[in-house]
């Protein structure tokens, strides 16, 4: 097996390489080392991997990597922020770059299987709700008028009474709610018809791990909550903190898809998600014990619109793939932070 990782030399695709790595499986890179990502090569890229370091827009592969097995595309320009202040952009490199992979993909003779990163943003308004008083279900939109007077939570349409979100399922349908979420969807869209090998598609909530980017402006929720504990500074939580997330360990990712990698199956939907909620304020006690401070997080009030109000995953898919239950939070917390000399393996690059 030959693989080209796309993204290959990013937080997730690089633990992706290593572990293919350690299979003995050769491995071609295209990576942009996008400057709103790194602002150097990586530490961590490694002698015997062949990067080809390009824009998948203007990539022109050579027979090495034509000559690739599998596909693992991961490159994509990510952050709902970023994705708002540079529509063109996000929405070209990832459209467009996609586009251009599956031209690029039709022209390698021993292509067997392609393995697709997509994301949780793409279900967007498509996560449901149950109410707690009456039963009746709904989406998850919610009206800048009501997030104005500060009501954050998705109110039952047929009583108004307190909801609960169900876990989402692969079955879904996508409607999303901001650019960055619009652009997976095209990226997933972009393999409509391609029929030269198999399609299997991870949808991603929010990742950890170690080498996640927790100090610049495109980071993570939970990176910015790592990065600002790590510094002694208290995280300011939007609307009252109590907004849930469903955070899965890179471990789960890269398991995801090396399983995906060497199924016979059909084309697989996955999420890959630990099915665990957990809100921002509790994360902020997880992290600030797996470090050993006693930061407080200030809830700051205020909305973005078209964030989610939660986020939670079915992971039943990803446990029967991988065999085992997903990474929890305080042992991922845990392996994230933990380091030989006790400071957290994070990356600011």
């Amino acid at each position: 097996m030959k693989v080209l990782v796309t993204g290959g030399a990013g937080f997730i695709g690089s633990h992706i390489v290593d572990a293919l790595r350690a299979r003995h499986v050769d491995v071609v890179v295209v990576d942009s080392l996008d400057p709103g990502v790194h602002r150097f090569p990586p530490a961590y890229l490694r002698k015997d991997v062949d990067y080809q370091f390009a824009d998948l827009r203007w990539w022109r592969p050579d027979a090495s990597a034509l000559e690739c097995t599998a596909i693992i595309h991961l490159a994509a320009l990510g952050g709902v922020s970023r994705a708002a202040a540079e529509r063109e952009n996000v929405l070209g490199a990832n459209a467009w770059g996609t586009a251009r992979l599956t031209e690029i993909a039709q022209q390698m003779p021993r292509l067997r299987t392609v393995v697709h990163a997509s994301s949780f943003s793409v279900y967007g308004a498509g996560y449901r709700y149950r109410c707690v008083s009456c039963g009746a279900e709904r989406d998850g939109t919610r009206a800048e008028s009501q997030l104005a007077r500060g009501d954050f939570e998705v109110r039952c349409a047929a009583c108004s009474g307190v909801t609960r979100i169900l876990p989402i399922t692969e079955a879904a349908p996508c409607d999303p709610l901001e650019p960055y979420g619009a652009s997976k969807l095209m990226q997933e869209l972009c393999w409509r018809g391609f029929t030269h090998a198999p399609i299997h598609t991870m949808r991603f909530s929010s990742v950890y791990g170690p080498r996640l980017r927790t100090h610049d402006g495109e980071a993570t929720i939970i990176a910015k909550l790592i990065g600002w504990i790590d510094l002694g500074r208290r995280p300011q939580l939007f609307e009252d903190g109590q907004q849930l997330r469903d955070w899965v360990h890179v471990t789960d990712v890269v398991d995801t898809a090396l399983q995906l990698l060497e199924t016979s199956e059909p084309p697989r939907l996955v999420n890959v998600c630990s099915g665990v909620p957990t809100s921002l304020f509790a994360a902020c006690e997880a992290i600030a014990e797996a470090l050993g401070r006693d930061t407080v997080p200030e809830v700051v009030g205020g909305y973005r619109v078209g964030d989610m109000r939660h986020c939670l995953g079915d992971a039943s898919t990803m446990m029967a793939l991988i065999g085992r239950p997903p990474v929890s939070l305080g042992d991922g917390m845990r392996r994230t932070l933990a380091s030989a000399s006790g400071r957290p393996t994070l990356t600011t690059a």
